[in-house]
């Protein structure tokens, strides 16, 4: 077995473990705050905490971004997304996200697009 076919067949088993995990114990979905960083997630013993609002707020404005400006580069797109996210709040960031899931509409995934 070559080097490469032993870690895709190592990534594989640790999959496994990751999901039969996930099963085994609690996860909740809720908004985390610190004045020090944002926080996307925690484990705390085998309770975790998964905080959605950051990750869809970053591509949220990505995206918009790219609607609003379809000829900027993917690159400047980053770094005007991190830049603009850098100077908020985690006030602005948890009223934009519910500004969001209350606009947002329900749809089937989309394959191929990417």
């Amino acid at each position: 077995m070559t080097r490469k076919q032993d870690l895709g067949a190592s990534n594989k088993r640790l999959w496994l473990r990751i999901w039969a995990e996930l099963g085994s114990g609690s996860v909740t979905e809720a908004f985390l705050s610190s004045k020090d960083s944002y926080i996307d997630g925690m484990c705390d013993g085998t309770q975790i905490t998964v905080n959605p609002v950051h990750p869809v707020v970053d591509t949220l404005i990505h995206e918009l971004l790219h609607r609003m400006y379809p000829d900027r580069s993917e690159r400047s797109v980053r770094r005007t997304t991190s830049m603009l996210r850098k100077t908020l709040t985690d006030d602005e960031v948890q009223l934009f996200y519910e500004e969001y899931r209350q606009r947002r509409k329900r749809g089937r995934p989309r394959s191929g697009d990417v």
